[in-house]
């Protein structure tokens, strides 16, 4: 009878190490740790299908209709820091220049797809209400002969 109570102690045992472990399991799946240890890599890893695309957009800040460079205002609206150089604070905002002619404050719609922490910016609606409204077309090359609908 004592070795009976052994095993079913032992039973117990095992059946709860396996549910923490399944738990375990079940809550990293899809993540395996790196040696960052505030990080994880993505499983599958991440692939970014938009490289080497054609992408164009029908504005840019920092550019006029014809391509023509210009010196554009424009807000972060959310996410902006609200410390540093005072001229780059407007009410609490961060606020810079976008400029084509000048590489470090261009923000041409090819930053979207490139894999940097570059980005794209659309105009600021200071030049017109026109651009409410801009167009980012993303060719991927795939030819497909059904219609979405």
């Amino acid at each position: 009878m004592r070795n009976m109570a052994r095993g079913m102690r032992g039973a117990r045992l095992l059946a709860v190490f396996l549910m923490f472990s399944t738990a375990f399991v079940t809550r990293t799946h899809g993540q395996e740790a790196f040696d960052d240890p505030i990080g994880f890599n993505l499983n599958p890893p991440y692939f970014n299908l938009a490289v080497g695309s054609r992408i164009s957009a029908t504005a840019t800040c920092g550019e006029d209709e014809a391509g023509t460079p210009r010196h554009d205002l424009y807000c972060k609206l959310v996410g902006g820091a609200t410390t540093g150089v005072p001229t780059e604070n407007i009410q609490g905002q961060y606020c810079s220049y976008c400029n084509s002619r000048d590489p470090s404050n261009a923000h041409p719609v090819s930053n979207a797809i490139d894999g940097t922490e570059r980005w794209w910016q659309s105009p600021p609606l200071s030049r017109g209400l026109v651009h409410n409204e801009v167009n980012v077309t993303l060719d991927l090359g795939q030819h497909t002969s059904k219609a979405l609908a």
